[in-house]
């Protein structure tokens, strides 16, 4: 596939929007994967499902590595990757720090 929204046509601004708002959904389900915690009996801890921590793990390591696949979908998405994954680090930082609180 090759998306360039720089060489696309004024008269398809709807294609283009739902081919950014697709690549958006797939940062925004990797985000969903990367912090996949669920509580039990009011304690944070990871999903007991080795297929979510499987997801988690990858869905992590793609959005922190400087691939490039990730910075293909960052550009389908008209999003900066440095942006994207800074986000990422703070949004994983934070759900770490929030699962080491609740354990403690």
């Amino acid at each position: 596939m090759n998306f360039d929204p720089s060489v696309r046509e004024m008269s398809n601004l709807s294609g283009i929007a739902g081919e950014v708002t697709l690549f958006r959904a797939v940062i925004a389900r990797a985000f969903h994967d990367a912090l996949n915690r669920r509580a039990i009996d009011g304690k944070a801890v990871d999903s007991d499902a080795r297929e979510a921590r499987m997801l988690r793990e990858e869905a992590r390591d793609w959005l922190l590595t400087d691939s490039p696949d990730f910075r293909r979908v960052c550009e389908w998405a008209l999003l900066e990757p440095e942006a994207v994954r800074d986000s990422a680090e703070r949004a994983i930082a934070n759900c770490d720090a929030e699962v080491g609180q609740a354990a403690a």
